[in-house]
């Protein structure tokens, strides 16, 4: 679903931002170049981000329990 018109920005372009580091709706546009010109995308943009952060958080602890009973 497209986040930001102003620049075609989707949510899989957010959460590949987050995935790849970004952590904050202000990392996202410095990469993605969205919430800049009219601002309407920017709660959108956040929620994006705040829900792939907990989702990207959530997988890493499984990989690292997965890890421990590995080892």
């Amino acid at each position: 679903m497209y986040i930001c018109l102003c620049e075609p920005v989707t949510d899989r372009d957010i959460r590949t931002a987050v995935q790849s580091g970004c952590r904050s709706v202000r990392e996202v546009a410095g990469r993605l170049g969205c919430c800049r010109d009219c601002g309407r995308c920017v709660r959108a943009a956040r929620e994006v981000v705040e829900a792939a952060r907990v989702e990207f958080n959530a997988i890493r602890v499984a990989d690292d329990r997965a890890a421990q009973c590995a080892a």
